[in-house]
């Protein structure tokens, strides 16, 4: 039975394991320093979950049925603390499969950075992939996503995904549409055009090197939000091999807005917490990035996040320590930025805007106030 219990002391992912592991493997006498049963797996798919009882067993159903064999992957869940039935549903998958590992943290961290941390820290094979508790893999991902790594000796793959809105199924359009089926190329530095928000900094529809995230010390921020982005942005900068499967469409990502099926999703959700932690996460980006506007994420993010604080409501204080912080990466922002996700016209409007708030955070608040009382006629 492959379970751990974390201890949450406050300290440092690594530490936390170095410090614990010996009483882990007393708790869990089937982890991998005590069990000799189980081959090394080519895979290991680590996967957060938090309250996550209404979906969590299709998203595990979607890798243990996976072409490539159970037998070969390595499922390594990480609980967040849930309160629902979640954690009694994971023992039971982790009963019943060798390959499945589960570990429950004592305290929620708020995000899913932590649980992925400690994920990779557990995993056991040499290639990483991501699942979220919300949706399911395509029956052969990881098989796809591994040969075609190895085969190539890349360092990244990854995929186009499928998203279901609604129950209804919908392939986004992008910028990559116009490329061919697959592209390959040797540096970021080729193919700036990679480094835009979407499947390129999505970490789920991606297969990694465990390798290139020790040697270069890549973890997702632990108190911050655009983890996802910061993560796959840095990895990308260190990749010498990235191979994209633009015609394949390996992941199910699903947006329920009727119930609200991502329970521990931030994505669809605004609120003055999480602004901040995004906005935290924004600025942790834009300093690793600070005199390199070749790549469209860059600017996607600054529009995104002004998109943000329109859409919440802060108080006054929030909304002058915000503006004085991005004013100057509003002053970065280019006027002629094309937006590939919206209309030429839309796009001119946005740039137009982001110019004007970057001349005084008065113009920025009145508008903001003014797109509140349009919103709630």
């Amino acid at each position: 039975m492959n379970i751990i219990e974390n201890e949450d002391k406050s300290i440092s992912v690594t530490e936390s394991i170095g410090k614990n592991r010996e009483k882990m493997q007393i708790i869990n006498p089937m982890d991998e320093t005590c069990s000799t049963k189980t081959k090394t797996p080519l895979v290991s798919v680590i996967m957060p979950t938090y309250n996550g009882e209404n979906t969590i067993k299709i998203a595990i159903e979607s890798v243990i049925t996976q072409s490539l064999g159970l037998e070969n992957i390595e499922l390594v869940i990480v609980d967040d603390n849930s309160n629902d039935k979640t954690q009694n549903i994971l023992k039971e998958f982790s009963k019943k499969y060798e390959n499945i590992k589960s570990i429950f943290l004592k305290k929620n961290s708020g995000t899913a950075s932590k649980p992925r941390n400690i994920g990779i820290e557990y995993a056991k094979a040499d290639h990483i992939m991501f699942l979220d508790q919300d949706d399911e893999y395509a029956p052969d991902i990881c098989d796809k996503l591994y040969s075609t790594l190895v085969l190539n000796s890349a360092d990244c793959v990854c995929c186009r995904y499928e998203q279901i809105f609604d129950y209804k199924s919908k392939k986004y359009r992008h910028i990559l549409d116009k490329f061919k089926n697959t592209i390959n190329i040797n540096s970021i530095e080729e193919f700036p055009a990679l480094m835009s928000l979407g499947f390129p900094t999505m970490i789920w529809t991606k297969i990694y090197k465990k390798s290139i995230m020790i040697e270069n010390n890549i973890k997702f921020p632990e108190k911050d939000l655009y983890e996802d982005v910061y993560f796959s942005s840095i990895y990308y900068l260190k990749s010498k091999n990235i191979i994209i499967l633009n015609d394949y469409y390996g992941y199910i990502y699903k947006i329920m807005t009727k119930n609200i099926s991502k329970s521990g999703s931030t994505s669809q959700k605004f609120t003055k917490s999480l602004v901040n932690k995004q906005f935290n996460g924004f600025l942790k980006i834009m300093n690793e990035f600070e005199n390199n506007d070749n790549y469209p994420f860059i600017a996607e993010l600054t529009v995104d996040m002004t998109k943000i604080y329109l859409n919440t409501n802060l108080d006054i204080n929030f909304q002058k320590y915000f503006l004085s912080k991005i004013k100057k990466y509003y002053k970065r922002y280019n006027i002629t930025t094309r937006i590939n996700a919206v209309s030429i016209p839309f796009n001119l409007t946005i740039n137009i805007f982001i110019k004007l708030f970057s001349i005084s955070i008065i113009f920025p608040i009145f508008v903001s106030k003014l797109y509140k009382f349009i919103k709630n006629i």
